[in-house]
């Protein structure tokens, strides 16, 4: 399979995903919130760039319908119904409802994507229903690590080397890019001892340090929920309600 990697999301374009099934990774943490939201019963998830973006939508819905959930410097923004913990996203706040979720890394790099023919998101938490899908429906694939601040961040790359090592089945295809190889090696190097190497991540050992040690346990587990989030009409839907749908 064709396979690219984008380590940041920054300098990606249009013309890198369009055509393309695009998948867009951020462990720590909007994928593995949006992840958490949907297979919790949340209709939707919205990303969006920004606070005005994130009002904007609020401010044309009915306030029993939707929770505004983000952060800005990993905390909780002001006025918000919910942070960015995954755990927090309980089933009695979004089951039914929308969730217009704001972040400074994962939502941007999702709405940087939104021109691709198949945009999914993934974390460690879904990893191998991401995989399977794009084995079976797909001949080329992006994936794009979030990043942080524009510059890598060890889990997600760790997450897309597991991707790819699942979507081509353990044998790494010839000719592969730079950055594909990369990620997959860098797995392969890793996988042994991939919950101490990711704890070691420069994110996670920054969020533990702010409190958040309970996220990472939570957002390490590898298939832990089966969810297929589904870009469409500029929100992630479960597959199934989407393929439903139509």
């Amino acid at each position: 399979m064709d396979a690219e990697v984008f380590l940041t999301h920054s300098n990606l374009s249009d013309d890198d995903v369009q055509g393309r099934t695009v998948i867009v990774i951020d462990v720590l943490r909007a994928c593995s919130t949006i992840v958490t939201a949907l297979e919790r019963g949340a209709r939707a998830v919205l990303p969006v760039l920004d606070m005005a973006q994130a009002g904007k939508l609020a401010a044309n819905l009915d306030p029993d319908v939707y929770r505004l959930g983000g952060e800005r410097n990993g905390e909780k923004i002001e006025g918000y119904h919910l942070g960015n913990s995954p755990p927090d996203y309980t089933r009695e706040q979004v089951d039914g409802r929308d969730v217009i979720l704001n972040t400074t890394n994962g939502t941007r790099a999702l709405r940087q994507a939104q021109k691709a023919s198949t945009l999914i998101a993934a974390c460690f938490l879904n990893a191998g229903r991401v995989a399977d899908f794009v084995r079976r429906t797909s001949e080329s694939v992006t994936i794009v690590c979030a990043g942080q601040r524009n510059r890598l961040s060890l889990e997600d790359t760790l997450c897309a080397g597991l991707l790819l090592d699942r979507i081509w089945q353990g044998e790494e295809p010839r000719p592969v890019t730079d950055s594909a190889h990369t990620a997959y090696t860098v797995y392969n190097t890793d996988r042994n001892n991939l919950d101490s190497a990711l704890r070691g991540a420069n994110h996670a050992e920054w969020l533990a340090a702010q409190g958040y040690e309970a996220d990472l346990d939570y957002c390490f587990r590898t298939d832990a929920l089966p969810v297929l989030p589904y870009y469409t009409d500029n929100r992630l839907r479960l597959y199934e309600d989407v393929v439903s749908n139509n």
